[in-house]
């Protein structure tokens, strides 16, 4: 049977002794936090795919492994179940381990015990990992018969305002891939539900019920587009090394990466957003706040008694506390914790029912901001006269938008909508309001 274990912290850094005649290995630095570690048939420790999974941590530097660490431990589960083996392949493609799995999968999705989205995601990490096997030399291939699977390159029509320009793309794929419908349910794309201008009116009236970090965490969302676990994340770092735009008197922009500064974004890529001055004016000011100060105490001190082993965390918060070593988090829990996006998803259906008692109608989430400020900034782009191309280059930066077709997305729902009216500067007239301003 397959079994994946926690391991403990792992060293990229070791110096290697000899004591009573055994070689123990110290650890000195690059430590690079726990792995998960796949054990096979007989609790062997399987050597390839534990170097793969290293490899995604150490090289790769992924943030999160489970779908990696997931789809092998399936798939080693699945070469046992059926007596098959990883590096043998038959010249028939129908009696490839790789081929099987793929028809396992479907069969899986059939009797609706696995979800399109799964299965795909699973394919695709099996066929990245022996992409890797064949490049690292743990797989030797001398003909196309003997391969694993058949690459392809697969043409790809363009949809939207942009389809003349770029009528079709190209992507490298494999004979592998598990197509997966754009809703598993309604087959289209999902819709966007950004605040209209009446609910941010709403939302506006209802916010001086919300905590000062609720808030705060509000407004970061609608007017930087940030995602619940990046407003959650947020650090110190990150608001003081925010910098003026030359372009505008209005806005800053900063830098988000969990490598530069602590912010758990998407995929863990950098990317560079936009701040109004008057909120990071507001955000400098909490952060030197008697209020957080206190707060930041109670966690220095659960930190110490982290490390020194008299508190004990599940492996989630340990990650989430050794995190704050490196980078202060602007936003900590009364109870002295690292704020989490369930702690703040929660404390917003608190105040979502508050609102729904008055408009039963506004059943907003959280992640609604992102898309009004989505909806709200490439309106007011458009609407100075910037050439399509040019906007979506820019929305696509700010909210660190991995494909050109989400970014469409907003531009197909403007048009719908015919929202080019509404300016962006709603917003910042909320945010005058909604952080206490005098009207004008």
């Amino acid at each position: 049977m397959s079994f994946l274990i926690k391991s403990a912290d792992i060293y990229k850094k070791t110096q290697l002794s000899k004591i009573n005649e055994k070689i123990l290995a110290t650890p000195i630095g690059g430590n690079i936090g726990s792995l998960p570690t796949l054990f096979t048939k007989g609790g062997k420790f399987n050597r390839e795919a534990n170097s793969y999974i290293f490899y995604k941590k150490v090289i790769r530097q992924a943030v999160d492994l489970q779908p990696c660490s997931q789809a092998l431990q399936d798939y080693y589960q699945f070469l046992e179940d059926n007596n098959l083996h990883w590096n043998k392949f038959p010249p028939i493609k129908r009696l490839k381990p790789t081929y099987l799995f793929r028809s396992h999968l479907l069969k899986k999705i059939k009797k609706g015990t696995l979800a399109h989205s799964t299965a795909s995601i699973r394919m695709n990490q099996i066929v990245n990992y022996y992409k890797w096997l064949l490049h690292d030399g743990f797989l030797a291939v001398n003909n196309e018969k003997e391969a694993p699977f058949k690459m392809e390159f697969v043409s790809i029509k363009t949809i939207g305002i942009l389809a003349h320009i770029s009528p079709k793309f190209i992507i490298e794929s494999s004979d592998l891939r598990i197509k997966v419908p754009r809703d598993s349910e309604t087959k289209t794309v999902r819709s966007l539900t950004p605040l209209s201008q009446a609910e941010l009116d709403i939302l506006t009236d209802f916010l001086p019920e919300a905590s000062q970090e609720l808030k705060l965490q509000i407004l970061i969302s609608i007017d930087t587009g940030l995602r619940i676990q990046e407003v959650a994340t947020i650090s110190l770092n990150a608001i003081k090394s925010a910098r003026p735009l030359a372009e505008s008197e209005y806005r800053s922009e900063f830098s988000v990466a969990p490598q530069l500064n602590g912010v758990q974004t998407k995929y863990g890529n950098k990317r560079t957003i936009e701040i109004s001055k008057k909120l990071l004016d507001i955000l400098n000011e909490y952060c030197i706040s008697e209020r957080r100060l206190k707060r930041v105490n109670k966690l220095d001190k659960k930190l110490n008694d982290f490390f020194n082993s008299k508190l004990e965390l599940n492996e989630k918060t340990a990650i989430s506390f050794k995190r704050c070593l490196d980078h202060e988090p602007l936003f900590v829990s009364e109870q002295g914790n690292p704020v989490s996006p369930k702690s703040i998803e929660a404390r917003w259906s608190e105040l979502r029912a508050k609102i729904k008692i008055i408009h039963p109608s506004f059943t907003h989430r959280f992640h609604d901001f992102r898309s009004t400020y989505g909806t709200y900034r490439l309106s007011d782009l458009l609407s100075v006269g910037l050439h399509t191309t040019e906007c979506l280059e820019l929305l696509m930066g700010w909210m660190g938008h991995k494909n050109e077709s989400t970014t469409m997305k907003y531009i197909r729902f403007l048009k719908r909508r015919e929202a080019f009216k509404v300016k962006f500067g709603i917003l910042d007239s909320i945010m005058h309001h909604a952080l206490g301003g005098e009207d004008e």
